[in-house]
């Protein structure tokens, strides 16, 4: 792939790298027991970092911002993103570091999965280390907290220059000092348990008129199997529900892929239900295989997929 300057870099996104181990087993070990690995793979994971592989491969113009360790999982890291076109011009390896690793158990009957991590020692990027020129020129910027708090520094330099910031809020990732970044976001979309404890609600209405207070342009909740509900800033309402899937092998980054899509169909200027649409679609058609990388569609087998 050809060198993209830091010019033209259409969406990019501030997170935490990692490489994952991906294990698949009958069964989620015992205490004492022994668990064979029926299948295994390894790549790089991350709640951002997958979200820009998919949109990369959907065609957009994908970056990281990021510092990781200069070691083994580091440079799998790196080789990863290249792999899928993510530029990693802003990827800084950092001496005598660590990068952050994780393992996750796969249960081959449903996909559903139990993830152990190691974070990584690296320092956290400072404001002053922000690369100026590509977030002033990108369309948006994704990102899900970490770096804090140079990530709310990263969202004011997008917005000052008219681009978009995306945030993602994970499921047991609700932290209080998040809302000083939320009134930066324009599309703010957000795990079932980030909403229910942000909100303090289990209504989901209630849930959605809680993360719209901040005037983003849309706001929505991601809820597995349940599909995902949105609100808009002109109070546009909609459900997105999960397309089926013929054999779930691994639900790992499927939330992840989601977020990619929608950030690349709102990039292209797609309405907020094309987004979702795209984005539940892609999400599907990675769940059939091992690994939260495991089937990135692009945008010709999505489009095949709703057909």
């Amino acid at each position: 792939m050809s060198a993209i300057s830091s010019h033209q870099l259409e969406i990019l996104g501030l997170g935490m790298s990692m490489m994952d181990s991906i294990l698949m087993v009958d069964a989620f070990p015992e205490i004492s027991g022994v668990t064979e690995v029926v299948e295994s793979v390894m790549m790089g994971g991350g709640p951002v970092p997958t979200a820009l592989c998919a949109a990369s491969r959907l065609g957009a113009k994908a970056g990281i911002i990021d510092r990781i360790g200069l070691d083994w999982a580091g440079e799998l890291i790196r080789d990863d993103y290249r792999d899928y076109g993510v530029s990693t011009q802003h990827l800084q390896l950092e001496q005598g570091c660590r990068s952050s690793f994780g393992t996750v158990l796969v249960r081959r009957s449903d996909g559903e999965r139990h993830i152990v991590f190691r974070a990584g020692d690296f320092t956290p990027l400072a404001k002053e280390e922000l690369p100026v020129e590509a977030l002033e020129h990108c369309s948006i910027l994704h990102l899900n907290g970490r770096h804090w708090p140079a990530c709310i520094d990263a969202s004011r330099l997008v917005r000052e220059k008219g681009g978009r910031v995306s945030f993602d809020g994970g499921a047991h990732r609700f932290n209080e000092k998040f809302l000083r970044l939320l009134p930066l976001v324009d599309i703010l979309v957000v795990a079932s348990d980030f909403a229910a404890k942000l909100s303090g609600s289990i209504e989901r209405d209630a849930q959605l008129e809680a993360l719209a207070q901040w005037n983003a342009s849309v706001v929505g909740i991601t809820d597995g199997e349940s599909g995902s509900w949105f609100l808009d800033k002109e109070g546009n309402y909609f459900h997105q529900p999960t397309y089926p899937v013929d054999s779930v092998v691994d639900t790992t980054g499927c939330g992840d892929v989601f977020h990619g899509t929608f950030l690349f169909a709102a990039n292209r200027g797609d309405s907020w239900k094309k987004c979702a649409s795209l984005a539940s679609a892609a999400a599907a058609c990675n769940a059939a295989a091992l690994g939260g990388r495991g089937h990135l569609p692009t945008i010709s087998e999505v489009e095949r997929y709703l057909a």
